[in-house]
């Protein structure tokens, strides 16, 4: 294989396991269903914004026909629901996932620009290369694991309710 199909087959296939990464996002309820907070556990973590722009983050503690009740910090806070623009479930999830799939993209992609490196290079020091493109791949996989822990660590926002 030549070394141009060998670099557009290497930067093809990174591209594509990066945009087969993009989060898929699907709605299975109606957003704009009152009736879909009833389906939250008591004492979830939620993010209530209201129409004037103001955010209230608490634990859910109930919610009846046209109020909210959310446990703030500054205690029990009720919400009508005539002024409550969206709520929105908080979650807080495991960075192990994301610093795998960072680490394995990183040492991929680092991998393949030694690899890159090492074909146009001719001078006859093979075993260099080998070192050059065994050295970017783990700089790669360090650099892709502390990416993918830091984005993975961060709280995920998923939309319950969305006033119309």
């Amino acid at each position: 294989m030549s070394h141009k199909k060998r670099l557009v087959t290497s930067v093809a296939l990174i591209s594509s396991l990066l945009c087969s990464l993009l989060p898929a996002v699907a709605q299975t309820a109606s957003t704009s269903d009152w009736n879909s907070l009833q389906r939250l556990a008591g004492d979830t973590k939620v993010a209530v914004k209201l129409k004037t722009g103001k955010t209230i983050d608490g634990h859910f503690k109930s919610v009846s026909d046209s109020s909210v009740t959310v446990e703030a910090k500054s205690g029990a806070v009720d919400l009508k629901r005539d002024e409550i623009a969206s709520v929105y479930e908080v979650r807080r999830t495991s960075a192990t996932k994301s610093t795998m799939l960072g680490m394995g993209i990183g040492a991929g992609a680092g991998a393949a620009l030694g690899a890159v490196g090492a074909a146009n290079d001719d001078s006859g020091f093979d075993k260099l290369d080998h070192a050059v493109t065994a050295g970017l791949a783990v700089v790669g996989a360090v650099a892709g694991s502390v990416t993918g822990y830091f984005l993975g660590r961060r709280p995920k926002r998923i939309l319950i309710y969305q006033n119309k």
